[in-house]
């Protein structure tokens, strides 16, 4: 069969920030194959995750639906079976779907009775192929670094090295005089068995071998560039520690915010009265960041930046593929990742229910030749529910009225300057603890916690740094009740419900 309909090419990494690429302004490293792939098509400036942590994350990029409707509000849990995805809609419409690397669809630590993508036995791997959540064939990296060498992934590299050698890459060295999630490691592991570099040639791979009379849905995981912060010795291509800015943060600044805020710096979440059945999701070490080091937070900032250049070096073999196989102008590429990490700023590492511009605010690029003019910059709200419907539009496919984003292909074309006013941003820790939406829009950004008389509110037209907190600021009492009443109006549809059937 012969079909115009573009091949959808969907690129995540895991934790990554904004300002880890250039082409979003970093003035300490390059990532020179990520910004000439954003020159030729679109850079969101104002692209916005669903939530602050990876299952949920990922759940909506896959389904275009909110946290609140697709059911799976944390780690720990499967994404619901039943949820339409993206893959379920485009195999339907005639597409292979084929998933690479990272999924989290499902719990790493669970048992392999309740989970496909637990750690703790893969005696399934690598028979195991599929099909999984619509996708007809799967090939999985499971964890991270050096808890990461799982899965199909992990089941290659054990074919390649002794059991001895396996399992000395499941251990790196710490460099940080205090141990913390955002701490640096060498890790002697050889780049070709890096989680980087197998998800990239796994990738070449498909795309030689894929037959061209068929479209095709191809996601791709990166395990990186997610704690713990391990690089591989052989990579020569550094960031200098001493390049690296420090975390952006000013004493006191906590003091205005809710109590979990400075429960977390101090390492007392395991005490607070808003824990829930488990640690709070990216901050289960329980460290007191207070102690971190100057030069421990350089090195733990640094090698976060070495593994996104890892990333960026293999991004560039991949578009490379693209172009040698003639797919460029035919294949939407979309480049994302889950979520954000704090990497120190505002006094915090990595993630949790912080909603700052530097854990929900993402890179995200979008290519599409056919149909995008190159060099955009867009300033206009963009969610990753907006993904789904997005892909469906340039397939030629029908949007489910369920569906909670916009295509925003017409802002891209000149049709319409911006497709939405707001963004929905949600965090569940626990269903009887800390649960708080966030709304942000233009100028303001608003979060409400169930339950609780506090909240925030913040000027990021004037604050852009969301140092002051002016949820009880009087002068913004009409902002409050104009986004307080946006977000619970919009929360009671989106409230996932079993349907009622019969009168009784």
């Amino acid at each position: 069969m012969t079909t115009q309909r573009p091949n959808i090419l969907i690129i995540t990494t895991d934790q990554q920030r904004t300002d880890s690429l250039s082409c979003y302004g970093s003035t300490f490293t390059d990532t020179p194959h990520l910004d000439n792939f954003a020159a030729e098509g679109v850079c969101f400036e104002r692209a916005y995750c669903t939530n602050p942590v990876c299952t949920p994350a990922r759940a909506s990029i896959f389904t275009g639906k909110y946290v609140s409707r697709h059911g799976a509000w944390n780690v720990g849990m499967n994404v619901p079976e039943d949820e339409p995805m993206i893959s379920h809609r485009l195999s339907e419409a005639g597409y292979r779907t084929h998933y690479i690397g990272k999924a989290h669809f499902q719990p790493f630590g669970a048992s392999p009775e309740q989970s496909l993508e637990t750690r703790n036995n893969t005696d399934r791997y690598p028979d195991f192929s599929g099909p999984y959540y619509g996708f007809e064939t799967i090939e999985l990296a499971l964890g991270h670094a050096t808890y990461g060498i799982a899965g199909h992934y992990g089941e290659w590299v054990k074919s390649q090295v002794s059991q001895e050698t396996y399992e000395s890459y499941t251990k790196a060295r710490r460099l940080s005089k205090v141990g913390f999630g955002g701490g640096a490691h060498d890790w002697d592991i050889p780049l070709k068995y890096h989680n980087s570099v197998w998800t990239a040639d796994r990738t070449i791979d498909f795309l030689n071998t894929h037959s061209n009379d068929q479209p095709f849905l191809l996601a791709v995981g990166f395990q990186d560039p997610h704690h713990p912060h391990c690089v591989p010795t052989e990579f020569e291509d550094r960031v200098d520690p001493a390049d690296v800015l420090l975390p952006d943060f000013v004493e006191g600044e906590l003091n205005d915010k809710p109590p979990h805020f400075m429960e977390a710096r101090c390492g007392q979440l395991s005490k607070s009265k808003t824990r829930g059945k488990f640690a709070m999701a990216g901050q289960g070490g329980g460290a007191d960041f207070r102690k971190v080091p100057e030069q421990d937070a350089r090195l733990g900032r640094a090698y976060y930046y070495n593994m996104v250049k890892i990333i960026d070096q293999q991004m560039g073999r991949v578009l490379e593929c693209l172009d040698e196989r003639g797919l460029r102008d035919n294949t939407l590429v979309l480049f994302t990742t889950d979520h954000g990490e704090l990497l120190g700023d505002h006094g915090l590492w990595m993630k949790g229910p912080f909603h700052y511009e530097q854990l929900i605010r993402v890179p995200t690029l979008l290519r599409y030749p056919a149909v995008i003019p190159p060099g955009l910059r867009s300033h206009q709200l963009f969610s990753h529910v907006d993904i789904v419907p997005t892909v469906l539009a340039a397939a030629d496919l029908p949007i489910p009225s369920n569906t909670d984003g916009v295509d925003v292909l017409p802002m891209l074309t000149g049709g319409k300057e911006a497709v939405r006013d707001s963004v929905l941003v949600e965090c569940i820790d626990d269903p009887e603890g800390l649960r708080l939406k966030t709304i942000v829009t233009e100028s303001r950004k608003l979060t409400w916690y169930c339950g609780h008389p506090y909240g925030e509110l913040y000027d990021l037209e004037n604050d852009p740094s969301e140092r002051v907190n002016q949820w009880d600021n009087p002068t913004y009492a009409d902002d409050k009740a104009q986004l307080l009443s946006t977000i619970l109006q919009g929360m009671e549809p989106l409230e996932k419900r079993v349907e009622r059937t019969s009168y009784a």
